[in-house]
């Protein structure tokens, strides 16, 4: 009898444990992360919306715990400014989704929209200093906003950028979604590096990330890694440590979908130690 209701019983709901702690164990344990004040603001490409980003802001807060999900900042076609969330200052590492409604706004539009909203988080929320995190044209509007206020002190200034598959050849904001070459883009790089050495100070950590499917486009399907990787050049006074996503995943869209896209940013803004 007894032998019976151990195999019948005991024995299945020992090993019914024991698979449900191994589960747990396997798919709950993440290194920690550095807790930290400083927020990290991200900017989506171009036609993104708010779920472009929100699926690598809502890993590193539910999944990894390695942040802390907080505000959406949304801008309307006029430059209205409206949020969702709250932002604590005093929560593990503050994340905050900036999303332009008008999602196919030349580069120039973004840069003044995202002065507006940096300015609005300084007066509103007292952030000074803040981490970037751009993917695609995104990075484009982080490069233009930072060219133009890093040294001004009423707006919040950098600690650390992350770029995600993005162009930084300057011809290929010239319209929109349409790459276009300019006969001066020798000069028009030059005196873009020279104006980021000039702005940007020498300890700003940058990490660049990009994507080749190695189909012989030498690019992600939609960016060309030789343009990802020119932020080399623009950020050549800086610390710049730069990844590149290959094979048929690394494409441009899945870059902020990545797991291990997701380790190389908790890496590196948060020190999140993982095993390979």
């Amino acid at each position: 009898m007894l032998k019976r209701v151990f195999f019948s019983i005991i024995l299945p709901l020992g090993c019914l444990v024991g698979a449900i702690f191994i589960l747990f164990t396997i798919n709950t344990t993440y290194p920690k992360a550095a807790n930290d004040s400083i927020p990290t603001i991200f900017i989506h490409g171009y036609r993104g919306t708010d779920r472009s980003l929100h699926g690598m802001i809502r890993r590193f807060d539910q999944k990894y715990d390695w942040a802390t999900e907080s505000l959406t900042v949304n801008v309307s076609p006029d430059g209205d400014i409206s949020t969702t969330g709250t932002y604590n200052k005093n929560e593990k590492n503050p994340l905050i989704n900036i999303v332009f409604e008008d999602n196919r706004a030349t580069l120039p539009q973004q840069s003044m929209w995202t002065k507006k909203v940096m300015s609005y988080l300084q007066k509103n929320y007292n952030i000074k200093k803040f981490n970037a995190v751009g993917h695609s044209m995104g990075g484009g509007a982080w490069v233009a906003y930072l060219a133009s206020y890093e040294k001004n002190k009423s707006y919040p200034q950098v600690n650390k950028i992350v770029f995600l598959a993005v162009p930084f050849y300057p011809e290929e904001y010239v319209n929109g979604d349409q790459q276009v070459d300019i006969k001066n883009a020798n000069n028009v790089h030059a005196k873009f590096a020279d104006k980021m050495a000039k702005v940007l100070p020498k300890n700003t950590e940058i990490m660049i990330v990009g994507g080749n499917l190695e189909d012989g486009s030498n690019s992600d399907g939609e960016v060309k890694l030789d343009s990802v990787l020119y932020g080399q050049k623009l950020f050549a006074h800086q610390k710049v440590v730069t990844h590149v996503i290959k094979g048929s995943k690394a494409t441009h869209s899945s870059m902020h979908e990545s797991a291990l896209v997701d380790k190389y940013v908790g890496q590196f803004l948060w020190g999140a130690e993982i095993k390979n």
